[in-house]
């Protein structure tokens, strides 16, 4: 019996060094936990709240954005219907002006025209002339040596011969071949002059023809490249006119966007706001709580049964070393047998160290 007691007694003081020791490293190893611990509730209780009123209040509803004014819409009016007016003005002045391709085209020709005029016998042009406009000034210009010839030489001769009976004689016939011959010799000398004259102003014509007829179609092509520049100034009108109305469509169609986003920014803010904080106060919050106390090890020492382990131990001793003491233990065995039923087996007796 002595050997179980001592056994048991000795077990059990072990056991409970043994726990001791471990609960000693324990509270040790939760030391900087305990320390924290109860900023970490009271900031944890805190935070609840905040996020408790954060969820309360919800998110901003007010306005979030500065729609236009009424001068950048009015401007933006303004200049698209100015655009619109310079297309149509563009437009006009494009139409009315288009032509100026089959112009150019027509003072080509006439050019070409005046190109192979030019390569023509102009001396041949005014001779030609002059042959068919010569006779007239001829006879204009013999008029008087003609009347001359006819009513005074002629007639004179005519008289003298008659006078002296010699009408029809050699000396009268000669004397009015002399008075024709100077008188054609007059004649043709004032025709070759009149001629000389009128190749000279055919000449003289065809060149300022020539001359005028090229200023004139410089000045057309002038006229035509004005007729030009007011097409490209149409186009530039146009392109302009078309610049200004997009620019003004851009600007209303922004702010028509900015509204609608700040519209689905606003939805998604709202709808996102509780759900955010929530995350924020998961990663932020909870997420920083100490994780110390997991590695912590559960005391599995039982001093009760390192007491009972003892005590067979020491029943077991005595039987083999000091058998005269068996009958005396007899209740021991009974207790060793019983423990199935109560594991704490040494609680019989009544003892105390």
């Amino acid at each position: 019996m002595w050997g179980a007691i001592i056994g048991g007694a000795m077990g059990l003081m072990g056991a409970n060094k043994q726990a001791k020791a471990q609960d000693a490293a324990t509270a040790a190893q939760m030391a900087g936990f305990n320390q924290y611990k109860p900023y970490v509730d009271a900031n944890l209780s805190g935070a609840s709240g905040a996020l408790d009123g954060v969820l309360a209040t919800g998110a901003y509803t007010g306005q979030t954005l500065a729609g236009p004014n009424q001068f950048q819409t009015g401007t933006a009016t303004n200049m698209g219907n100015i655009g619109g007016n310079l297309q149509n003005a563009g437009y006009g002045m494009m139409n009315n002006t288009s032509g100026f391709g089959s112009n150019a085209n027509a003072l080509f020709n006439q050019y070409q025209g005046m190109a192979n005029s030019a390569q023509g016998d102009r001396l041949a042009t005014a001779m030609d002339y002059a042959s068919a406009n010569a006779n007239p000034l001829v006879d204009a210009a013999m008029r008087d040596d003609r009347r001359n010839l006819q009513e005074n030489t002629l007639t004179g001769i005519d008289l003298a011969a008659s006078g002296s009976g010699n009408m029809n004689s050699s000396r009268a016939g000669v004397a009015e071949a002399v008075a024709q011959r100077a008188f054609d010799d007059r004649q043709a000398d004032v025709a070759l002059d009149v001629q000389d004259r009128l190749i000279d102003r055919s000449l003289a014509q065809q060149s300022q023809q020539f001359s005028d007829q090229g200023a004139a179609l410089q000045g057309a092509g002038m006229a035509n490249e004005g007729i030009q520049n007011a097409y490209t100034q149409g186009l530039n009108t146009l392109g302009q006119g078309a610049n200004f109305g997009m620019n003004a469509g851009n600007s209303l169609q922004g702010y028509d966007q900015a509204r609608m986003d700040d519209a689905r920014a606003n939805f998604e803010r709202q709808r996102d706001f509780e759900m955010q904080q929530r995350q924020g106060f998961q990663s932020g919050i909870l997420g920083k709580a100490p994780n110390s106390s997991q590695s912590v090890q559960v005391n599995k020492v039982d001093p009760f049964q390192a007491a009972l382990g003892g005590a067979m131990g020491g029943f077991g001793f005595q039987q083999q070393y000091f058998p005269q003491q068996q009958a005396n233990t007899s209740w021991a065995s009974n207790a060793v047998g019983n423990v199935g039923n109560n594991p704490l087996g040494l609680s019989r007796p009544s003892f105390s160290f």
